[in-house]
């Protein structure tokens, strides 16, 4: 026990500024859609609250024991929430522009694993979720993977079931100046050919897709796409053709018509956890 004046006041201090900090978190920072990245700094400001109490003296037998108790059942509860909401994947990835994602996935909670956006050191704001994550865990069992397309936007494509059904989450760090919705399908009207492979394209016209890829054709319609923001956009196949993504490039700009202006670019993406790039794709 700590006896001199000046040490207990000093860990009273520092006793009531953790307690602060924590109700900070719980009371102003969750609320608002932030946490704290690392979730076991949280319980570790418990832990070391719970011994600053311990630690400061008293001379009244009564609150001594009361202090021990209050101590022993704070233990075991930060003890409980730890293992259940401390055990946490934790995936940082970073294009090369230093844009960053950040997966937060919980094993031992039915809860979706999110994605954040770093503010400050140590804490990050929910940017979304990896919708039917809650109970397969694609990060633990390691069904996952992060594509960065355009530096600035990130596909994370994962499992959502043990049966193999895939997802994507689209990120985007990408500052925009559109004032309205725009729709992705309408903007890339017209053929649009693989830089590297002109046999590739992806054709939109009258409410049809054209998915051209190494001498196959396969034909969509817009009921088969999905949009995800204003830059993305899911194409969803069957078992005779293939899905696919399409990612419109910081280079592109809008036009008046709502297309999107020559010399812009387009990055189209298979929708697989096998290690496959992405291509870029021009319209001519």
């Amino acid at each position: 026990m700590m006896k001199s004046k000046k040490v207990i006041f000093m860990l009273a201090t520092l006793l009531v500024l953790l307690v602060i900090f924590q109700v900070l978190v719980l009371g102003v920072a969750t609320p608002k859609g932030y946490q704290l990245i690392y979730s076991w700094i949280f319980f570790a400001i418990n832990y070391l609250i719970i011994i600053l109490l311990c630690m400061i003296y008293t001379k009244n037998s009564f609150l001594k024991w009361s202090k021990w108790l209050i101590g022993l059942i704070l233990f075991v509860a930060n003890t409980t929430f730890f293992f259940y909401m401390g055990d946490v994947n934790l995936v940082v990835s970073k294009s090369q522009d230093q844009n960053e994602v950040i997966l937060k996935e919980f094993n031992k909670m039915n809860t979706e694993t999110v994605h954040l956006k770093r503010r400050g050191i140590i804490f990050g704001r929910e940017t979304g979720s990896l919708m039917g994550s809650s109970s397969y865990k694609a990060i633990e069992e390691e069904t996952y993977k992060i594509d960065w397309v355009s530096e600035d936007v990130a596909i994370v494509t994962y499992k959502v079931s043990e049966q193999g059904n895939l997802q994507q989450e689209f990120i985007s760090r990408r500052s925009s100046t559109y004032s309205s919705y725009q729709y992705v399908a309408v903007g890339l009207m017209g053929r649009w050919y693989q830089k590297d492979n002109s046999d590739n394209y992806v054709q939109f016209d009258q409410g049809e897709i054209v998915y051209a890829k190494e001498g196959q054709l396969y034909y969509y319609t817009y009921e088969d796409t999905v949009q995800h923001g204003i830059f993305s956009i899911v194409v969803n196949g069957d078992d005779n053709k293939p899905s696919f993504s399409i990612v419109i490039n910081a280079d592109a700009s809008y036009d008046e018509d709502g297309l999107i202006k020559k010399g812009g670019t387009i990055t189209v993406s298979p929708i697989t956890l096998d290690n496959i790039d992405g291509n870029i794709y021009e319209r001519k």
